[in-house]
């Protein structure tokens, strides 16, 4: 059965979301771990392991994505990202994902949220959860002084610790 990202299940609640915004000049730096790169789209930026590829994504607000298989199957593991979620903050963004999941994403269950990254300039809010027999990680970080808002998703049957906590210690929101 081929995966879609939860995210499509969810789309039309975000997609009332659509606005991004700027981070100053002071936003802290990004990390990006040996053995990866930094991908950016407006002001979305993280980091994947280089061995990964980019990979078409047909939603409009789910527009980026990225994995450790070009043809993402059932054991692949997959990225995707919103590179606009608002101008409301990450736990707007974050509230917004989980109530959309739990109304259209049969299968999905909460395992958790936290708020890893919370500083002046950047907000970070994580959902772990699971959909079916698959795991996944819902990160919204967004410019703590703007609210401007982005998403990242990652889903996967195993989702390796270095590969969840690689990419949550690279979010960043940029500015133009």
């Amino acid at each position: 059965m081929p995966r879609r990202p939860l995210s499509v299940l969810i789309g039309g609640s975000l997609l009332a979301l659509a606005v991004a915004g700027c981070t100053g000049s002071d936003e802290p730096a990004a990390t990006t771990p040996e053995g990866w790169q930094r991908v950016e789209s407006g002001p979305l930026s993280f980091a994947v392991p280089d061995a990964w590829v980019e990979v078409p994504q047909s939603d409009d607000v789910w527009s980026v994505g990225w994995s450790d298989d070009a043809d993402p199957g059932a054991t692949s593991v997959l990225l995707v990202g919103a590179p606009e979620l608002g101008q409301d903050g990450a736990e707007q963004a974050l509230d917004t994902f989980v109530a959309g999941a739990q109304v259209g994403g049969w299968g999905y269950a909460s395992t958790g949220t936290s708020t890893p990254v919370a500083t002046e300039t950047l907000e970070v809010r994580r959902n772990d959860f699971t959909y079916d027999d698959v795991q996944g990680v819902f990160w919204a970080a967004a410019d703590a002084r703007s609210g401007a808002s982005v998403g990242l998703q990652l889903t996967g049957r195993d989702l390796p610790d270095d590969v969840v906590s690689g990419i949550e210690e690279s979010i960043t929101v940029v500015g133009d």
